[in-house]
């Protein structure tokens, strides 16, 4: 649902912060107004192509922010897909430059136009001009189609599509296995290659840092050496100044000389025989290690020459040992899967054969109910365009067989229709109007109603080229779908107007010299003053107001009863 539009320096509107609510939101103003440049702000929010001209004039850019209600799992896989974080309110943002240079964001991520227009496939649904209008999109027609097949057909596509993904996968690694014969033997080559300089080198997790310990001490053993035989002498064979192990021995004897005095002295006397033993233990180990050193510059040489081996293998296979290994592991896998390329490859074919032949037993069960429930949507359809009147109208789902399986199914859906009897039936873009367009639309929202998942609806020249019981048929309609979805109409229709939950008034007029559009949310009294400027015109009268104020009683106890 849009909870919220912010809009800034597009086309005549300086600023318009709005909040829309649930149900039937209705916009109108006088012929001019600019009533349609708040769809056209969403629309451009939603990935539509706009130009610099939108750019209020004298401004530098032209600003839109949708703040949007979204519980859709698709939708939201959609966003982590892309690396954005999701939440039930997300933020869509899009600003234009006098550059012509278009900048998007999802919850503060920037995106592609192409992404902001799937995203936005998934919240809003525009009828209007022909550019807007879904129903244009033949992919459309399918899924309408498919909303209307039941929850059992839901589960078929579902294992369907999962089928349909597996065989994707299946034939990109026949694809792999069935490469150019002397691409596979270079291949072959290489990977034998390198299988057998990385087993040869009989690599040990942990080795290269063992070794690079033992060459630093091997390449500092002189100082090494040197420093050790220097403490060695410094705490046990000093002689001219005495070595700490004798001056221990001698501070002993002078504790143990006093210590019948006080038991402190005792104490301490123990502490520094504890400390002369712990010395004399250091000490050994001290002349231990010094005399275990012995420098030999052919073992160094060697380790030198292992660390290089290793770190050549490193830079062409990986940055650690344990990486190198996982890669002669995944090497020697990839050469096996070659070597028997031939035997791999039949059982992928039989596999492959396999679900086709799955495939295409689940295609014709969906073919088989998409055809039995195109004649109940067509039915349904036509019932709903004769109550909106297009009381001639003849509405056709065509289910025709594709040449090879798609992704869903086997068949592709037309929707062809002719709003007079005589005429041959056409795509929709060729014989309906903007208006009829919406009303079509509304038909079928109001038969899909319940199934259908797109939580808000737009219509823009839905009451064009009608009045008096049709108009009413097509707002009873609209109260209807504003049950389960949020509507927002733009409509120059009181009988359309006064059912409104939410009632929007959109004026233009002259502030410095420049053309200002505004919006204006209506209370009840100036909702009764609009209403009677739409009845009337330009002057209000009482007449006109208290017919005004008729229509929002009727308006208010007819939506009770349709909603309850």
């Amino acid at each position: 649902m849009l909870l919220e539009l912010h809009v800034k320096n597009f086309a005549l509107i300086d600023r318009v912060d709005l909040e829309f609510a649930e149900g039937l939101n209705i916009l109108t103003g006088e012929t001019g107004a600019g009533k349609s440049i708040i769809i056209d702000s969403v629309n451009f929010l939603l990935g539509d192509k706009q130009s610099k001209d939108i750019i209020r004039t004298g401004e530098e850019s032209a600003y839109v922010e949708g703040v949007f209600e979204v519980r859709n799992e698709e939708f939201n896989r959609l966003l982590l897909e892309n690396g954005i974080e999701t939440d039930e309110v997300v933020v869509i943002t899009r600003e234009i430059n006098q550059s012509g240079r278009s900048i998007s964001r999802i919850n503060g991520r920037t995106v592609t136009v192409g992404l902001l227009k799937q995203a936005g496939k998934y919240l809003i649904d525009i009828h209007g001009q022909h550019e807007h209008q879904s129903l244009l999109d033949e992919d459309s027609h399918m899924d309408i189609l498919d909303s209307f097949c039941g929850e059992s057909f839901q589960a078929l596509k579902k294992e369907y599509r999962q089928k349909y993904a597996d065989l994707k996968e299946i034939k990109r690694e026949l694809n792999k296995l069935n490469a150019d014969e002397q691409y596979k033997l270079r291949r072959m080559d290489l990977l034998s290659f390198q299988i057998q300089e990385i087993s040869e080198a009989n690599l040990k997790i942990g080795e290269d840092e063992e070794l690079a310990k033992r060459k630093d001490i091997l390449a500092n053993s002189e100082k090494i050496i040197s420093n050790l035989a220097a403490a060695y002498e410094s705490l046990y064979e000093g002689e001219e100044k005495g070595c700490a192990y004798d001056l221990m021995g001698v501070g002993i004897s002078h504790l143990e000389s006093i210590e019948k005095y006080d038991e402190n002295l005792s104490k301490m006397k123990t502490s520094l025989e504890d400390l002369y033993y712990q010395l004399k233990d250091i000490i050994d180990e001290i002349r231990e290690y010094r005399d275990s050193i012995d420098f030999d510059p052919e073992e160094l040489n060697d380790i030198e020459a292992r660390l290089d081996l290793i770190n050549r293998l490193k830079r062409k296979y990986g940055s650690t040992i344990e990486e190198i290994l996982q890669y002669y592991d995944k090497i020697k896998e990839e050469l096996s899967k070659i070597e028997r390329s031939e035997e791999i490859i039949e059982d992928m074919n039989k596999k492959k054969d396999e679900y086709l032949k799955n495939l295409r037993e689940i295609a014709a069960q969906m073919t088989e109910i998409r055809k039995k429930t195109a004649l109940r949507l067509k039915e349904a359809i036509e019932k709903e365009l004769k109550y909106l009147g297009m009381e001639r109208a003849i509405f056709k789902v065509e289910v025709k067989e594709r040449e090879e399986l798609g992704e869903n199914g086997n068949d592709n859906v037309y929707f062809t229709m002719t709003a007079n009897p005589g005429e041959p039936l056409r795509p929709l873009s060729k014989v309906a109007s903007g208006g009829e367009m919406s009303r079509i639309m509304l038909a079928i929202k109001s038969v899909i109603a319940d199934v259908d998942r797109i939580p808000t609806l737009i219509f823009d020249e839905i009451d064009t080229g009608i009045s008096g019981r049709t108009a009413q048929s097509v707002a009873e309609k609209m109260v209807l779908i504003a049950k389960n979805h949020q509507i927002l109409c733009v409509t120059h229709l009181p009988q359309i107007a006064s059912m409104a939950d939410v009632h929007f008034k959109i004026q233009k007029f002259i502030n410095n010299d420049k053309t200002v559009t505004t919006v204006q949310k209506l209370e009840y009294i100036d909702q009764v003053d609009e209403l009677a400027r739409m009845l009337g015109g330009a002057i209000v009268t009482e007449l006109t107001r208290n017919h005004s104020k008729e229509m929002l009683e009727l308006a208010r106890d007819l939506k009770y009863k349709i909603r309850n």
